[in-house]
């Protein structure tokens, strides 16, 4: 059975979805990132760990895994936006909302221009944090040179290169698994035809600067927050996370020694933050 086993429409689309635990239970949705991603992938070991006592909602995000494309380019604010139409799609009046990397700045969003729909708020390495990316001249000139494409090319044809791009998310390379690698190349072979990340850098990555930039805004966020960093963290760095705490007034700051992906890297920390967050 595939891990998104149910189906919804929104704006007139197919969108994947899973769907466990009680039904009397919060309800939990969670959002994955951008490029090398979709449901499992991320959130398959936090389903697992919470299913038996909260309902846990994950969706294949528009563009990724059994979900359609949503628009092209398409920007964290169609995206946010989005995350709205599929709580109403799913008669979800408020849920626990948590993301990570671009599911991250999609929660961030929502808690920002639909407060009302937020319990408690969970963004782990969220995109929306920072003016501009790390390294972000070389990172635009890459994404215009075809890089992207040349990056799921690479991953999807070797163990090696696959093995060396989930490095890059992780604090500590030798945590890689096999099992990850074969994940990242079925994804990437995937994503080398769908191209969905190329259209959310295309709306984001400008020249010099991010689109999205929520600093400004995070001040209206009113649902208690969980800001999660990781101290590896290659793409957002965490003293932005650290500085948005400051800044959101009902927040408190988690950094865990790891990369980009801490539910993956190391789930034995996560998970009881996470469940112990939710539960207060």
């Amino acid at each position: 059975m595939p891990f998104t086993d149910r189906a919804t429409r929104v704006l007139n689309r197919r969108v994947a979805y899973v769907d466990e635990g009680p039904r009397d239970a919060p309800p939990l949705v969670l959002l994955h990132g951008a490029g090398f991603d979709h449901a499992e992938l991320t959130w398959r070991l936090t389903v697992a760990a919470m299913r038996d006592h909260r309902r846990v909602i994950v969706p294949d995000l528009p563009g990724y895994g059994d979900s359609d494309a949503l628009c092209d380019p398409c920007s964290l604010s169609d995206l946010g936006a989005w995350t709205v139409d599929f709580l109403d799609a799913l008669e979800l009046e408020r849920v626990d909302l948590g993301g990570v990397s671009m599911g991250g700045g999609m929660a961030l969003w929502v808690a920002i221009h639909a407060p009302d729909r937020v319990r408690r708020l969970v963004p782990v390495c969220a995109y929306g944090l920072m003016p501009r990316a790390p390294f972000h001249p070389a990172a635009y000139a890459f994404f215009r040179a075809g890089g992207v494409a040349l990056a799921y090319r690479a991953a999807a044809t070797s163990d090696r290169l696959a093995r060396l791009g989930l490095a890059m998310s992780y604090g500590d390379p030798g945590r890689v698994s096999r099992k990850a690698v074969a994940e990242l190349r079925r994804t990437a072979q995937d994503q080398m035809h769908r191209r969905s990340f190329d259209s959310f850098l295309a709306a984001e990555l400008h020249r010099s600067s991010l689109q999205s930039d929520l600093t400004p805004e995070l001040g209206r966020i009113t649902a208690p927050t969980l800001l999660v960093a990781g101290t590896a963290d290659r793409l957002v760095p965490a003293h932005r996370v650290r500085d948005a705490q400051e800044v959101i007034p009902d927040a408190r700051y988690l950094a865990l020694p790891t990369g980009h992906w801490p539910m993956r890297e190391r789930p034995e920390l996560f998970h009881p933050v996470l469940e112990r967050f939710l539960s207060d």
